[in-house]
């Protein structure tokens, strides 16, 4: 049996996944500035090994954490002006009557 392996784009994301996407960016940004808050260290998987980072390390991790943030909640904007909220009520009145 062959495996099939497919290059994917975000073309395939939805609006889902990309909340998903920035929930786990907010629990690594809430993660570092605990560590940062109670003195610990932030340990993070770099170049193919467990880094162990003292907490006036950690900002440029910070920074970047923070503007894929904000490309992800700038991409949830995008997509969720391209698709209509199923989930709203047509509530404007029939002008027949």
């Amino acid at each position: 049996m062959k495996t099939k392996i497919e290059a994917w784009d975000e073309s395939i994301l939805d609006v889902e996944d990309y909340q998903v996407e920035r929930a786990l960016t907010n629990a690594a940004l809430d993660a570092i500035r605990r560590a940062r808050q109670f003195g610990t260290d932030y340990v993070i998987w770099e170049e193919d090994r467990v880094k162990s980072l003292k907490p006036n390390q950690t900002a440029p991790y910070e920074q970047q954490l923070l503007e894929e943030l904000d490309r992800i909640n700038r991409k949830i904007a995008e997509l969720q002006a391209k698709q209509p909220n199923a989930l709203e009520l047509n509530d404007k009145p029939d002008k027949t009557s």
